[in-house]
């Protein structure tokens, strides 16, 4: 469940993005997505109080997101009022003797890591280059730095492969092996040369394994920074 909760926050803040940039095409998408994790999320029977706990936490952090459309607010309080029938109404008051009613439930965080690790807000005003590469090495995320080098917007490389991007020779002899590392737990940190504009710049990549609040391995972490090879510079 708390996968399930924590891939709803992350298209939700991509939900976010869409409005305030007006796409309405990526609205469109991210609407149809989000619903079907909403109704698995509240279509799971808790088997435990923590399980239980996560639901209503749910279902009341949507009803505080949306609290400013009343449509919306609508229909999540009559989720919220099916979910109190079905565990306590069916059950009778009964059942609840003995529970601990008052602990607070260990929720999932609103993303894709623990707070600090990805905080979205932040790692999009960095002027680094930055992006999460899932396991199957597609973007997850990536800030606008890094999206505009390589002249798109960052919406439209969600999901995309890094193939792309990179070539596939690239890729087979030398980042695939990288990011598997990475995915395997290990921290990489790697630099490589590039000639731009009869220019010979070094390029610092650094790969951070990405896991959620669960401890459940989402991809890897790229920053990416350039930098004028000085020791050319100093020659010159």
């Amino acid at each position: 469940m708390n996968a399930l909760i924590e891939l709803f926050w992350f298209k939700y803040s991509q939900l976010q993005y869409a409005v305030k940039v007006a796409d309405e095409h990526l609205i469109g998408i991210l609407d149809r997505e989000l619903d079907p994790i909403l109704r698995a999320v509240y279509d799971q029977r808790a088997t435990s109080v923590e399980d239980a706990r996560l639901q209503f936490h749910f279902l009341i952090d949507i009803l505080r997101a949306e609290s400013g459309d009343t449509s919306s607010v609508l229909r999540h309080s009559k989720l919220l009022q099916s979910l109190i029938d079905r565990y306590f109404a069916a059950a009778g008051v009964a059942d609840l003797a003995g529970l601990d009613l008052d602990r607070r439930a260990r929720l999932p965080s609103k993303g894709l890591a623990d707070e600090g690790l990805l905080n979205e807000a932040i790692l999009d005003c960095l002027t680094d280059r930055i992006a999460v590469i899932t396991p199957d090495y597609r973007y997850l995320y990536t800030n606008p730095a890094n999206a505009s080098h390589l002249e798109s917007r960052p919406m439209d490389l969600i999901g995309r492969h890094i193939v792309e991007f990179i070539g596939l020779q690239r890729f087979e002899q030398r980042v695939k092996a990288y990011l598997d590392r990475c995915f395997g737990g290990e921290v990489v940190d790697y630099t490589f040369a590039k000639n731009v504009d009869a220019r010979t710049v070094v390029v610092r990549c650094r790969l951070t394994p990405c896991l959620s609040s669960n401890g459940k391995l989402i991809g890897a972490i790229l920053v990416i920074q350039e930098h004028a090879d000085r020791r050319r510079a100093i020659a010159a």
